[in-house]
């Protein structure tokens, strides 16, 4: 009997102790994000990169390149 009691207020104490340890990391969690700030973005930094023109980026602008890179990928079926 007395260990029986013992046994229950142990696991009374760890179960309640679990949850007040996630109840407390969730709060925490939800603090740090809502601290998150999104990066400076400089003007020269974003206006460089608004600035960019599509030959930059060539395999996208012909139609044959995409034609065999959807091929290729249909035929493994990724």
């Amino acid at each position: 009997m007395q260990y029986e009691l013992l046994s229950r207020a142990l696991a009374y104490a760890s179960c309640l102790s679990t949850m007040s340890l996630l109840a407390t990391s969730m709060a925490i969690a939800a603090i740090n994000v809502g601290k998150v700030r999104p990066q400076p973005c400089g003007r020269s930094v974003c206006a460089t990169i608004a600035a960019q023109t599509p030959a930059n980026f060539g395999g996208l602008t012909s139609k044959a390149h995409i034609e065999a890179v959807a091929a290729t990928l249909w035929s493994k079926k990724i």
